[in-house]
């Protein structure tokens, strides 16, 4: 395969990537709205998790990774309990309450708050261009999902 049509391939494989990433990623503020009508929110997250978890292991063992130690295992299993008490445990507790689309442009906003936070620790690191250029992509497409609606007017 000549470059050009390898490179031609790898931009759709990507722009694909891209497009199943967001239509997953953002259908999962909705459907988690919904599932907490019905199952409590931490139950449901941790049911979620632990699937994805065990799916994603049983995926990695058939592919040939090789079985994970104990201490791989506890590290994992305090990770996953401190993702779902706190940080994906509060945004499905939150849905309950805040609509899901809210809940994920907030969301949407970490990386900025990641990067701040990584600059002002002690020896921390100052955003390069590209960091920048990609906050300040995502920021104005959080400005453009919230449009109108900006500044407490709506549809004006």
């Amino acid at each position: 395969m000549t470059p050009a049509a390898l490179a031609v391939r790898n931009r759709w494989r990507v722009l694909l990537a891209f497009g199943a990433v967001y239509f997953i990623w953002g259908s999962t503020y909705l459907a988690t709205k919904y599932a907490v009508e019905a199952v409590p929110p931490f139950l449901m997250g941790a049911v979620r998790m632990s699937t994805a978890g065990l799916l994603l292991y049983a995926f990695a063992r058939w592919r040939g990774a090789p079985v994970a130690t104990a201490q791989e295992t506890r590290a994992a299993a305090v990770s996953g309990i401190l993702m779902l008490g706190m940080g994906n445990g509060a945004v499905i507790w939150s849905v309950q309450t805040v609509p899901s689309g809210i809940v994920a442009l907030i969301v949407a906003c970490v990386p900025v708050w990641m990067a701040m936070a990584d600059w002002v620790r002690p020896r921390g690191v100052r955003p390069g261009l590209g960091v920048t250029v990609g906050l300040i992509a995502g920021i104005i497409g959080i400005a453009m999902l919230i449009g109108p609606s900006l500044g407490g007017r709506r549809g004006e």
